[in-house]
């Protein structure tokens, strides 16, 4: 599903304009999508409904909603959150707006709020910025402590459409009525925390303006991921679906290694090629049978035995539990020179680069890399706060400039692709926030590029499925109590489902 910023939806609207709908007819009908909503979510007769209302077009459809509601017999309190409407758009639906509606100040709003059964947010839209005026923060915050139905017109007040930033006080939706199509807010963290469950209504653009809008940025969805998945070949071989070679794994750090290769199996992978130090073996051998090893003394010349599994590998995944010792950091430069096939770093990997990121263009093969926002703010020797501000920015900045394709993990975890594409994921929840889980993300990244998947695909179809293990084990399991092998063993139920839909 394509995502689209402020500037998009602008362009479209100027196209529906050009078409012959007009502004005013685009707010009536953003206006009434809400308030239908609203209407099914709840009987608004006789209920006491408060519509917050800046002062542009956002307050406009506010003014909007007021109407139809009271029309539809709820008792309607309008709060001029900013004073009176400033565009003319606005002015004509407060003009439209009956006898019947209260229409107060926000330094008067607090009584209506707490005794409202509906509130809608309606103060500020996609063009909003920075933090709310310190004035209207009292009445947000008394509104989000409200056990009234809460709905916010497009973009929850007090988040940023574009980056997802939240600076202060937000509005905290349970429901979020946006128009023409989704926007970042909604999917990308924190802002997406804030905007409870997003609808998409169409107000009058037409859809082929939609179409044809170019856009690099979409949302991943599970049954998104079917056509990447075709059937397999019933003369297919271990051979036929890839050799992943695995460098991961170090003294006290057998269990990334183990996790990864688990989840690289439990996705399809045929053949498993572990490489690790000869003291790993009696440890990993009985947990991953499946696999082969290559091993290694990691105080010997160990280059020479790397390049050959290089060579047979379609595939190679570097990182989980390396470590960062001196034979850690020529393992990376092995793969980085040598490398023939894609290649996945992650963890330990990347904070060996953290120095040297510009290695990272040795490759003449395509690489992916994971980081979590603080291995992502060492790689660009930034703020965690900086890598937060804007995580789409940062992936699709970091990407290009290193030519690398970019997971950035996290809530709504951000992949792009060095040609400026961008994945935002919508599966995952806080109980895969435990150590592994990373791991287990790596390991099925490396069964689907071995599989011959094209890599920025099976990037973030990697994210989606990793996420989809994870909702699946919340539900059976809870948050609290679910482990990253619970999702290495929830992984089939994952992909029967993709494979059980045309």
């Amino acid at each position: 599903m394509k995502i689209l910023r402020a500037a998009e939806i602008r362009s479209l609207e100027e196209c529906a304009v050009e078409s012959g709908v007009s502004m005013e007819m685009l707010m009536e009908n953003a206006g009434a999508a809400c308030a239908s909503f609203i209407e099914e979510k709840m009987a608004v007769r006789g209920k006491k409904a408060v519509i917050l209302c800046g002062k542009g077009n956002n307050g406009g459809d506010g003014f909007v909603i007021a109407r139809l509601l009271s029309k539809a017999g709820a008792e309607v309190t309008v709060v001029l959150m900013q004073g009176a409407p400033a565009s003319a758009l606005a002015k004509q639906a407060y003009d439209k707006m009956h006898k019947g509606i209260e229409i107060i100040l926000a330094r008067h709003a607090a009584g209506a709020v707490d005794e409202a059964d509906l509130i809608v947010d309606a103060v500020f839209g996609f063009s909003f910025h920075g933090k709310l005026p310190a004035a209207m923060e009292p009445i947000i915050e008394r509104a989000n402590a409200s056990k009234a139905l809460r709905v916010s017109v497009d973009v929850p007040s007090g988040a940023q459409c574009d980056t997802g930033a939240v600076e202060g006080t937000c509005f905290k939706a349970q429901y979020t009525v946006t128009f023409t199509a989704i926007k970042p807010s909604s999917v990308v963290y924190p802002a997406a925390g804030y905007s409870g469950l997003t609808v998409v209504r169409q107000v009058g653009i037409k859809r082929e303006f939609l179409q044809m809008l170019p856009s690099d940025t979409e949302s991943v969805l599970l049954g998104s991921l079917c056509p990447l998945f075709p059937k397999r070949d019933p003369e297919g071989h271990k051979g036929t679906y890839g050799r992943l070679l695995m460098l991961c794994g170090s003294i006290g750090m057998a269990g990334a290694c183990m996790m990864a290769a688990r989840a690289a199996l439990r996705s399809g992978v045929g053949l498993l090629n572990i490489a690790i130090p000869h003291a790993l073996y009696p440890i990993l051998a009985p947990a991953v049978p499946e696999a082969v090893f290559t091993l290694y003394d990691p105080d010997e010349t160990l280059e020479p035995r790397l390049a050959e599994a290089l060579e047979k590998a379609d595939a190679c995944l570097v990182g989980c539990g390396l470590g960062t010792a001196p034979y850690a950091e020529r393992i990376v430069q092995t793969v980085l020179e040598k490398a023939e096939c894609p290649v996945v770093l992650d963890a330990d990997a990347l904070n060996i680069l953290a120095k040297t990121p510009e290695k990272l263009l040795t490759p003449r093969v395509p690489i992916i890399v994971t980081p979590h926002p603080g291995e992502m703010a060492r790689l660009r020797g930034k703020l965690m706060e900086d890598i937060r501000a804007d995580r789409i920015r940062t992936a699709k900045e970091f990407a290009a400039k290193y030519r690398v394709i970019t997971v950035l993990k996290g809530a709504g975890t951000v992949t792009a692709a060095p040609n400026g594409e961008v994945r935002i994921n919508t599966t995952g929840n806080p109980g895969m926030a435990k150590g592994g889980s990373g791991d287990v993300l790596a390991g099925i990244t490396g069964a689907l590029l071995a599989q011959g998947m094209e890599p920025f695909e099976a990037a973030y179809a990697a994210v989606c499925i990793h996420g989809a293990a994870g909702d699946r084990c919340a539900k059976r399991l809870s948050e609290h109590g679910m482990l990253p092998t619970d999702l290495i063993e929830t992984l089939p139920e994952i992909f029967l489902e993709i494979e059980g839909r045309d």
